[in-house]
């Protein structure tokens, strides 16, 4: 079995969210189930191979919140790793490579990052010379700090001056952002909500649409969410597969016989992941897939369709024996002819286990390069915990609900005023990438899907701070 030791700085106190987020990837990007032991101050990560790996580590940093951070390829050995130092090291390594990337690319770099990337690897070569631990860590803290307040500053500066090239470009595809209709509200209300230029209607409210013209353009679906209970109460208790899978296909062919003429977009399937869970095994997960996108095909509708994919960093495999990349099943799908228009990429954002933690932006670069490979168009579908309300200044640390106890896909050690400077870099990132065609907020209410609790855009009908970021991001 091979084995990564870390000694851990004295201030580090490992929790148990924090623990079982930990992970290797191995030099092919996939996550590797991996089992966690702490010695005194020695961290062990141990997984059935022995091969070289970066070690993903959610690290609270002052000014940005807690991050999940990777060192830079590590090989095995008998000796542990000073943590910090790794850490540093691998994160300086990947905004130099950025950098290096993104001049070459004919963006401008402002000139203090030249100097933050300078004294962040002076900060880190004086913390591999130094031979106390307490030292080093303090050295290597230094030059970590310094690396992710650079990284978000040319991420920012990135996001501002791709956006002004794709404002002014005549050939680049419009950018739109969404919202999910809540369940607990009208159709008519939900599809009328300002401030996004489409709206997502599920499956019953779509039954409610049927043939009629809305104010604006419609999103329907998805068809099934694959995720973990995600099925609906109807799906479960059909019992067996195959009378789910009848059941599905004949309402799926039902509301393709009568759809609004406003459905601009087919959301057909979400939730898949490279696993499967009590409810609907992985194999299942692709039957229906196919099944559904041949039901639309066979209906002859010029809409197009999406597929969308949770944990794109593929983190679910961390944590389970067995499973495949969400990557890989896409291309698995579209080398099948598969008839997918978009691709989706869900990211269930400050959620653990069960969505995606906090990544400094340089991460989301590389996940959405990796899913433009494919060669399709994307759309992100987000969502994270928020309480502050529109107009309040009140961006301090939230209370815990006392019904979600914090290893039960707990919220992280952030702020609500460390995540919305946070989507203030990352939503302009993700306009500025040509293959990311629009945003839903897969959300409406705190109150639409108990899995994510604090999730929605509006408090019953009060809106939150994330609302007025997302209106505001057309302009």
């Amino acid at each position: 079995m091979g084995e990564f030791k870390f000694r851990l700085p004295a201030a580090w106190s490992l929790e148990r969210q924090q623990a079982s987020a930990i992970h290797t990837v191995g030099i092919d990007g996939i996550p590797w189930p991996c089992k966690i032991s702490l010695d005194g101050d020695i961290l062990t990560v141990s997984r059935n191979r022995n091969e070289s790996g970066k070690t993903y580590v959610p690290w609270l940093f002052d000014k940005h919140g807690e991050l999940l951070i990777a060192t830079a390829t590590l090989l095995e050995q008998p000796e542990p790793y000073p943590m910090l130092t790794e850490l540093a090291r691998g994160t300086l390594n990947r905004l130099r490579n950025q950098i290096s990337i993104w001049e070459e690319g004919g963006l401008d770099i402002p000139p203090h990052i030249f100097g933050a990337t300078a004294a962040a690897a002076t900060y880190l070569g004086s913390a591999i010379m130094k031979s106390d631990p307490v030292q080093q860590d303090a050295l290597a803290k230094m030059s970590l700090d310094t690396t992710v307040e650079a990284i978000f500053q040319i991420g920012d500066a990135f996001g501002k001056q791709v956006t002004q090239f794709r404002k002014s470009s005549d050939e680049m595809h419009p950018f739109w952002v969404a919202n999910k209709v809540s369940t607990l509200r009208s159709t008519q209300e939900g599809v009328e909500a300002d401030g996004f230029e489409l709206a997502q209607l599920n499956f019953d409210q779509l039954a409610a649409t049927r043939n009629q013209v809305l104010a604006k353009r419609v999103i329907a679906g998805p068809f099934l969410d694959a995720s973990a209970n995600g099925m609906s109460a109807e799906l479960v208790d059909a019992g067996d597969f195959p009378a789910r899978k009848s059941l599905l296909v004949e309402r799926c062919r039902s509301h393709m016989s009568d759809l609004s003429p406003s459905v601009s977009l087919l959301h057909v399937i979400g939730g898949l992941n490279g696993m499967g869970h009590r409810h609907l095994s992985y194999p299942h997960q692709l039957e229906l897939t196919t099944a559904l996108l041949d039901e639309v095909s066979n209906a002859n509708v010029e809409i197009p369709t999406m597929v969308s994919f949770d944990f794109p960093w593929a983190e679910r495999l961390a944590s389970a024996v067995g499973g495949s990349h969400p990557l890989q099943i896409a291309d698995s799908l579209l080398r099948q002819g598969a008839q997918i228009s978009f691709l989706g990429i869900e990211v269930n954002l400050g959620y653990w286990p069960g969505g995606s933690m906090m990544r400094d932006p340089l991460q989301w670069i590389d996940m959405l390069d990796l899913w433009t490979q494919l060669g399709m168009p994307l759309i992100v579908l987000l969502r994270m915990p928020t309480w502050t309300l529109a107009g309040s200044d009140d961006g301090g640390q939230p209370k815990q609900p006392q019904s979600v106890p914090r290893h039960v896909n707990s919220y992280d050690a952030n702020t609500d005023a460390h995540r919305i400077e946070y989507l203030h870099t990352i939503m302009p990132m993700l306009v500025a990438r040509p293959a990311v065609h629009g945003v839903i907020w897969n959300q409406w209410l705190d109150r639409d899907d108990n899995r994510y609790p604090h999730g929605g855009l509006c408090v019953d009908d009060q809106r939150k701070q994330v609302y007025e970021l997302l209106a505001k991001l057309e302009r």
